[in-house]
């Protein structure tokens, strides 16, 4: 996950701080990444510092019992084990990490405990190793498993100060029970401080990944737009499918460009791409000014429609307000490429109003598309038109004629329809 503002994932804050910071959070980290999920980071963290903290005080201890052998051979084991368990930790065998910790604390202060004696209150530790169990694992039986063995031990440890006479006594550890009580404080302590500050930062992990999946979802639903309808978009986020509608009225608009074979091949592929794209998207922002839905695009035909999904009765002369746009945006051009000496596209442009049926198709790369006579009309209105003007349907003529300036072309003949009332739309009424 890119961009994390997470203390663990920032080592570039760290070069502000002190040296002893830096190397002291790159301990704390080994074995976690982006990847490390809130309750493995928390755990290997504390079980990290714990074991850090662990190997400084048994190197101290090694050479300053060395003449004490059973404590100096208990230092280097120590040792040896916390080397192990940040290793297993770097592996991301975290479970193996934990249980290695806790067997071992287990071990450690039953026998510690018990060659101790009763004035060193060792065992007394073996009531910390049961916490960390309740730190490192989930599971219940884990957790109840590690208190009973701990409070068996601690028994055993207690009985056998009865019994037998300590073993591992020297002067330097003469009377250590008050600061061992200390000593587990400060440990309760710090654990409770550690978790209490892992919290806050997995609380701000947790709050930036939840505005992370905002960000993707928004981008995954601009997406989604750029492709459907609103209302069809929501319907699909929200039942997964979107239903074929039925629409009684809807304009529909088709535009195409004259002799298009014929001007590209005086352009460059790139050129001819850009200039597409420049085309279509000065038609897609007239036609959002006018409340009128982009269908789809077909080489160098353009297909829109008037009325849907929100069903209207000003569709008719909304899509027809378009069209002159449309219309005179592309006159615009023409003059301007012309002066410039570049080559033009000229536009013819034909709407025709009708039902229709939308809805979605296919299962990869979905579309939303419409269907009906009324598509296939608008597409001959387009082709029987001529270039530069807006060639409309007797149907939508009766539409909008009180609005509009209209030329009447008498009965033109078109492809698979037969003869139909055509008028060429010069401008609107004033």
């Amino acid at each position: 996950m890119s961009g994390v503002t997470t203390e663990f994932l920032r080592p570039e804050k760290d070069k502000n701080r002190s040296f002893i910071v830096r190397y002291w959070n790159k301990a704390l980290n080994i074995g976690v990444d982006e990847n490390t999920s809130f309750f493995d980071r928390k755990r290997t963290r504390l079980l990290n510092g714990i074991c850090v903290i662990g190997f400084i005080a048994y190197v101290g201890n090694a050479f300053g019992l060395m003449k004490h052998e059973i404590s100096f051979v208990e230092s280097i084991v120590g040792l040896c084990v916390d080397v192990i368990i940040v290793f297993l930790n770097s592996r991301k065998r975290y479970n193996a990490a934990c249980h290695s910790y806790n067997i071992f604390n287990i071990l450690w202060y039953t026998f510690m405990g018990i060659t101790g004696g009763v004035h060193d209150a060792t065992e007394m530790y073996l009531i910390a190793s049961s916490v960390t169990a309740m730190l490192f694992f989930k599971e219940t039986r884990i957790i109840v498993t590690y208190f009973i063995i701990n409070f068996a031990c601690f028994g055993i440890v207690k009985y056998c100060h009865t019994i037998i006479p300590p073993i591992n006594v020297f002067p330097e550890q003469h009377n250590l029970m008050i600061s061992n009580y200390i000593l587990l404080f400060v440990i309760m302590f710090l654990i409770i401080l550690h978790f209490k500050t892992e919290n806050a930062s997995q609380e701000n992990l947790l709050e930036f990944r939840n505005i992370k999946l905002g960000e993707e979802k928004q981008r995954s639903d601009d997406l989604l737009l750029n492709i459907l309808p609103a209302e069809t978009a929501e319907e699909l986020k929200a039942k997964g499918s979107a239903e074929a509608r039925e629409y009684e009225l809807v304009t529909v608009l088709f535009t195409d460009f004259k002799n298009f074979t014929k001007a590209s091949e005086t352009m460059s592929a790139q050129e001819m791409v850009n200039e597409i794209n420049y085309c279509y998207s000065a038609f897609d922002r007239i036609l959002a000014t006018h409340g009128v839905e982009k269908i789809k695009t077909i080489g160098d035909g353009y297909m829109a429609a008037g009325g849907l999904p929100v069903k209207n009765n000003t569709n008719p002369v909304d899509t027809l307000n378009a069209a002159l746009d449309i219309r005179d945006f592309m006159e615009t051009e023409k003059v301007r490429r012309r002066l410039e000496g570049k080559t033009f596209f000229e536009i013819r442009i034909g709407l025709h109003s009708g039902p229709v049926v939308a809805g979605i198709v296919g299962i990869k790369k979905f579309a939303y598309d419409i269907w009906g006579d009324t598509v296939n009309t608008a597409s001959r209105m387009e082709s029987s038109g001529e270039t530069g003007k807006v060639n409309i349907s007797g149907s939508t003529y009766e539409l909008v004629k009180d609005k509009f300036i209209c030329t009447y072309r008498g009965k033109v003949k078109a492809k698979n329809k037969g003869e139909i009332d055509m008028y060429f739309v010069e401008n609107k009424k004033a």
